[in-house]
């Protein structure tokens, strides 16, 4: 089974994909992949070059990823324009990796982290979607601790993602991220044992 594992900013999906590693389970992160196809030199960079011009490049010619969201954040037209340029990118590699895993041995559950997986229109790539939730509070909470976010800042990235309850809705498995890291790794446990009970 390939699972989609999605929900809100600082919801908790890096802790979710740790626990998932430790029990044996291949985790995609597209998170990562999004890095890499901006890389200098990257089809992805030179086009991303053309769009925004050199205002968001860094010295060494890597995109500055804090201008960039700055940019998309105001303004919603690059955004799309944005997820254009990478998406088609980044999922070509999420596939590249599932047929090497496979090839590779082929295990029974292969999980891929999409942040955006409702926005972007991917649940249709998944046999099943998890979704993680925290309260908007810890969401923010963290936020603030660990990016250095402004309300402001925090506000327009919520803005732009599906409210938490639709995602929950449109959600297979919910996967509760309000308590404590070892409550959490005992619901990744349980989760997992499902999931591969179905598989």
């Amino acid at each position: 089974m390939i699972i989609g594992l999605t929900g809100g900013i600082a919801s908790g999906k890096s802790l979710v994909a740790a626990c998932l590693q430790e029990l044996g389970v291949p985790v995609i992160d597209t998170d990562d992949i999004a890095r890499q196809v901006v890389a200098p030199g990257q089809p992805a960079w030179q086009r991303l070059s053309e769009l925004f011009g050199p205002d968001v490049f860094l010295p060494d010619g890597a995109l500055d990823r804090a201008a960039v969201a700055a940019r998309v954040f105001a303004d919603p037209a690059a955004r799309l324009a944005l997820e254009a340029i990478t998406h088609p990118a980044i999922f070509a590699e999420v596939d590249r990796r599932i047929a090497a895993l496979r090839a590779a041995g082929d295990p029974p559950l292969i999980v891929v982290v999409v942040p955006l997986l409702y926005e972007v229109g991917a649940a249709d790539r998944f046999d099943a979607v998890v979704v993680v939730h925290a309260a908007p509070d810890q969401q923010r909470d963290r936020l603030r601790r660990t990016r250095g976010y402004t309300d402001a800042q925090i506000d327009a990235r919520l803005a732009a993602q599906l409210p938490a309850a639709e995602k929950r809705a449109r959600a297979d498995y919910v996967l509760d991220n309000t308590g404590d890291p070892a409550a959490t790794r005992a619901r990744v446990r349980a989760l997992v044992a499902a999931l591969r009970a179905r598989a």
